[in-house]
């Protein structure tokens, strides 16, 4: 019996001993030393931004000049534009005698090239003779180019071998115009004129009864005004 009680109190301490030794173990694990130590040297408060005003700075704007602008007559000036040059600047003289031909501002437009502070009767009908001569060389130099284009009809082809033979005989009857001028051979001066101008119409009339185009008929029109303008300046010469 006294063995059987001492084996119970054995027990007894031994259980005792093993609970408070349990529960030791479970408070320090549960609770951590210097918790609260590292809880506020973790959460440190931030530093407080400063409340101080900033230093005043003067930001004036810059005053406006209350000088005055300089005078007009002080500032440097544009140079002046030169004056639009006249297109056909002819004494009175000349414009008069343009003005009884049947194209004045041909007659004008004409002479343009060859005036040069000539402004006698005879002068005039010397240069508008010579303005014709020009422009009946260019329509020969025409028809000399078509005449050799492989793409030319035939029957236009004929139609341009009779102009060339008619514009050159116009420009012989302008300069036997032009030199009876000296003379004064105002008949010999109406034949000639009015034999370009008959020239300058056959060339016309050749394409008109092959039913083709002519290439010159703008030009033909042209010449052929000219040539009346020569005979109406002419006709001026015995009253101016």
């Amino acid at each position: 019996m006294k063995m059987e009680e001492q084996n119970k109190q054995i027990l007894v301490i031994v259980s005792i001993s093993s609970l408070l030794f349990l529960s030791f173990s479970a408070e320090a694990i549960c609770v951590p030393k210097n918790t609260t130590t590292l809880e506020i040297h973790s959460h440190s408060p931030a530093p407080r931004p400063s409340t101080q005003s900033p230093p005043h700075v003067s930001a004036r704007p810059p005053r406006p000049s209350t000088q005055p602008p300089p005078h007009a007559s002080s500032l440097p000036r544009p140079p002046a534009a030169a004056p639009e040059p006249t297109p056909f600047n002819f004494s009175p003289s000349v414009r008069a005698v343009c003005e009884q031909t049947d194209y004045p501002s041909l007659c004008i437009s004409s002479l343009a090239p060859f005036l040069a502070n000539r402004d006698t009767p005879a002068a005039i009908l010397e240069m508008a003779i010579k303005a014709a001569v020009n422009y009946t060389s260019a329509a020969l130099a025409k028809a000399k180019v078509l005449s050799s284009d492989p793409s030319t009809s035939t029957i236009a082809m004929a139609c341009i071998a009779d102009c060339l033979e008619l514009y050159a005989d116009a420009i012989d009857n302008f300069n036997a115009a032009t030199a009876a001028i000296p003379s004064g051979d105002i008949g010999l001066m109406n034949s000639m004129l009015s034999a370009a101008i008959s020239d300058f119409s056959t060339c016309e009339d050749g394409f008109a009864e092959a039913s083709e185009d002519s290439p010159f008929k703008e030009m033909e029109s042209e010449l052929s005004n000219m040539a009346s303008n020569c005979l109406a300046i002419a006709a001026l010469l015995p009253l101016m």
